[in-house]
């Protein structure tokens, strides 16, 4: 029985057994489905909640353009750096039930992370009924999940998508039942038509199950398969030349030739692959079925012509064809290959029983592998063809997609350094970070233990079920890959902290067990009642924490004039906690006291957790005073459009007041209800007509061309910030001379990391952590309105005043 599930009554003689015939047809809600529910109720109130009220972030904006162009007739054609296209059908789809608007914009994500709170419930009977809840009570309080969950990007669909696919492998691993099949290649092609993200999911996934597979069928298999991944590593990115390139990852050709300029790679001297060019993956990264006017065929050939140079790599080649061989040998080694009795290694394998056996002979049942494939191929064509509607989405779904994202991995967008995530999660996350290792020590514990176990070893003390074990995997490759990958987000992170959160989950319930132990004594008690030891050792650990809190904030708070270094307060903090746990132990059971300690920390830590997350997503969520915000539309941009809409409507032509916009990419999604709206370049051709109201353009673009700003002459001129960002060289950042350099001149993870006891460094430090003060200002791009005079006083003051034309 696990942690928190509850001791179901058995009848007695003075209570008999329920007549069956009285409650047929009758449904009772367990205590667990009620907790779902609430859970439930309070995830979907989390995520809706003030939903619209912060400005589209760019990348929003430019998926809810995408979406509207969709909804409105436009149609869609898929294009690999805006990712898949479920994201524009689904939000097409919420426009068209509700209206558009940064709401219903945001409404698909939202319900999505809604739905991920409640997906530990699909995994209960695997990781205990106890874990489950513990990761759904997670997943509601997460500052990373709430967040991208009220975020419209793709990545809340790929990690549901993720999490189904893991709940279905489970769960038909232990039930074999053709649905749980189903559902897990049904969302694994909806991650495929959504995200790229999904081939590092692939890999994930499905390197420990095909080693799985070849150790209890074949073992000299994963030899061949780990000599195959080894090969495909050394031919993507060791053997290849590496072209020179310029600040946008182009690469440098030469001025005579137009050949490419490049380093030859070691051992063959190879040129590099043609994804090490920028410009080879603008080209390939999209295409209409009459691009340039030409038929669908004759666009075919032309992209596959493109494409052909990568393929036509010798280290391509070489690929393919030790890829091949592989497969030739593991299909040989397992199915052809007899031993002197004349039985091939499968049929070995099935005539001993083997599970693993077994399951994969399960997929054969009904040809349930059919159906599946057919499902996958069905998704990935109606969506990458926009509904039939562009058949070259066929091919530039695969292609396009995976070369591009290869080309930017070294591209590297962000330029995030190699401690990104684990800094992302020790601000956001520090629970998840703290039982997942524990969990790993439980892991590595018992997989140790099994080894000589006795065979009277209760199987849940000695050995880790299959589900737990592909949690612990997801969670490290997860960590690991995402870390390696060349561009790094802030909303990339989700993809790592789920697996951890239901890895952790598990080995929560598995530590705190021993806290039953206090409400089943076995030793005669003096009268304090069984709960009264709980009750005691919470109130202290509440009491040290509480004060220690308030101390510190005052410490800082007084600055420099404080007895007390900031550092000594936590520490104070633990040797009396440790005192309290260590007197626990001695005066009950050691067990129970650690479990006690795990709980109330745990518990702090979760309040923490939950502060932190209401802070994300409804204080701070257009402000990015926080490391997920990252960079940010500012709350003007809406002031500015609502106002401009409002003056529109007075004049009596609702939104037909004709304004003027230029390239930036926010203003498609917030000009799309001006019907007399007119875009233009970076710079104005003329003097806007006497009829035009507004004009917005980048305050960049009235400084550089001069003309703008002559024609712009009788207009009021405000200038707002468009968009900001998070300080990230004062913040973390580790330049290449922070150990060396002045303290203060480095970022405040270095001076942490070169000054822990600092007082100053301990103060900043806090400050952020607590408050999110930072110890510089936010950098921002600016935006410029020009209104004619009768207007001014309607848009109101930016924060730069008239600039020009004050009336």
């Amino acid at each position: 029985m696990s942690t928190l599930e509850l001791p179901r009554p058995t009848p007695t003689a003075e209570q008999p057994p329920v007549d069956p015939t009285r409650t047929a047809g009758i449904w009772f809600l367990t205590v667990e489905q009620l907790a779902y529910s609430a859970l439930g109720l309070l995830a979907l109130f989390a995520h809706l909640w003030m939903l619209g009220d912060r400005a589209l972030h760019h990348d929003e904006t430019l998926h809810a353009a995408y979406s509207w162009f969709l909804y409105v007739g436009r149609g869609y054609i898929h294009d690999p750096l805006l990712h898949g296209p479920l994201l524009y059908h689904l939000g097409a789809l919420t426009y068209f039930l509700f209206g558009d608007n940064d709401f219903t914009a945001r409404l698909g994500p939202a319900l999505a992370g809604t739905a991920l709170t409640l997906t530990p419930y699909l995994v209960r009977r695997e990781i205990g009924r106890g874990a489950a809840l513990l990761a759904a009570v997670y997943l509601l309080i997460s500052p990373i999940a709430l967040y991208v969950g009220r975020f419209f990007r793709h990545d809340i669909y790929s990690v549901l998508c993720e999490v189904l696919v893991v709940a279905a492998i489970v769960r038909y691993a232990s039930t074999r039942k053709a649905g749980w099949l189903y559902v897990g290649v049904a969302a694994f092609a909806l991650m495929l038509v959504n995200q790229e993200t999904s081939y590092l999911f692939l890999v994930i996934m499905g390197t420990p199950l095909i080693m799985a597979f070849l150790w209890r069928i074949w073992r000299p298999g994963v030899l061949i398969m780990g000599g195959l991944g080894l090969a495909a590593v050394l031919l993507a990115f060791v053997l290849p030349g590496t072209a020179e390139v310029d600040g946008s990852n182009t690469a440098l050709r030469d001025a005579e030739t137009g050949a490419m300029r490049y380093t030859p790679g070691p051992l063959f001297g190879w040129h590099p692959l043609e994804t090490d060019d920028n410009s080879f993956a603008l080209r390939i990264r999209n295409r209409a079925d009459n691009d340039g006017g030409r038929s669908l065929p004759a666009n075919l050939i032309q992209y596959l012509n493109e494409i052909g140079a990568f393929f036509g790599h010798p280290a391509v080649l070489m690929g393919l064809g030790l890829a091949l061989a592989a497969g030739f040998a593991i299909y040989w080694g397992i199915w052809r290959r007899a031993d002197p009795a004349g039985q091939t290694a499968w049929e070995r394998a099935h005539n001993r029983g083997d599970p693993t056996a077994a399951l994969v002979a399960s997929l054969a049942d009904g040809r349930r592998w059919l159906v599946a494939l057919l499902i996958l191929l069905g998704i990935y064509a109606l969506f990458f063809t926009a509904f039939f509607s562009n058949m070259l989405g066929l091919i530039t779904g695969t292609t396009g997609s995976l070369l591009y994202w290869l080309a930017q991995h070294n591209v590297e967008r962000g330029g995030q350094p190699g401690h990104y995530y684990a800094i992302m999660l020790l601000i956001y996350e520090p629970l998840l970070l703290i039982w997942s290792a524990v969990g790993f020590g439980l892991v590595g514990f018992r997989l140790w233990r099994t080894r000589g176990a006795a065979p009277n070893t209760p199987l849940a003390e000695r050995s880790v079920p299959f589900a737990v074990l592909l949690l612990a995997w997801w969670s490290l490759a997860a960590f690991a890959i995402y870390t390696w990958a060349g561009e790094k987000m802030p909303w990339l992170s989700i993809h790592i902290s789920v697996p951890l959160t239901f890895f952790s989950a598990w080995a929560c319930a598995q530590s705190i067990g021993g806290v039953r132990r206090f409400f089943t004594p076995t030793v005669p008690t003096t009268g304090i009642p069984d709960w009264a030891p709980v009750a005691m050792y919470g109130s202290l650990f509440a009491s040290v924490v509480g004060l220690s809190f308030i101390t510190l904030t005052a410490i800082v708070g007084f600055g420099a004039e404080s007895p007390l270094p900031p550092w000594a307060v936590p520490t104070f903090a633990v040797l009396l906690i440790a005192l309290l746990t260590i007197g626990a132990g001695l005066r009950w059971e050691w067990r129970s006291a650690l479990a006690l300690l795990a709980i109330c920390a745990s518990l702090t830590l979760a309040l923490g957790t939950a502060r932190a997350a209401y802070r994300l997503a409804f204080e701070n969520g257009d402000v990015p005073r926080e490391m997920m915000v990252y960079t940010q539309t500012s709350p003007d941009v809406m002031h500015v459009i609502r106002r401009l809409e409002e003056a529109s409507i007075r004049r009596g032509n609702g939104l037909a007041m004709p304004v003027i916009y230029d390239n930036e990419t926010v203003w498609t999604w917030y000009m799309r209800r001006f019907t007399n709206s007119t875009r233009v370049g970076p710079e104005l051709a003329a003097p806007p007509d006497a009829n035009v109201m507004a004009v917005v353009m980048l305050q960049e673009n009235l400084d550089r061309y001069p003309q703008n700003r002559t024609y712009l002459d009788g207009f009021v001129i405000q200038r707002y910030p468009l968009r900001w960002w998070f300080p990230e060289d004062q913040m973390y950042r580790l330049s290449s001379g922070w150990r060396d350099g002045p303290l203060e001149g480095t970022s405040l993870l270095g001076q942490a990391l070169r000054a822990p006891f600092d007082p100053n460094v301990g103060a900043q430090v806090w400050r952020f952590m607590i408050h999110r003060d930072l110890p510089t200002g936010l950098g921002s791009t600016d935006f410029v309105i020009a209104v004619r005079p009768e207007l001014s006083r309607q848009i109101g003051p930016g924060f730069g005043g008239n600039i020009s034309g004050a009336p």
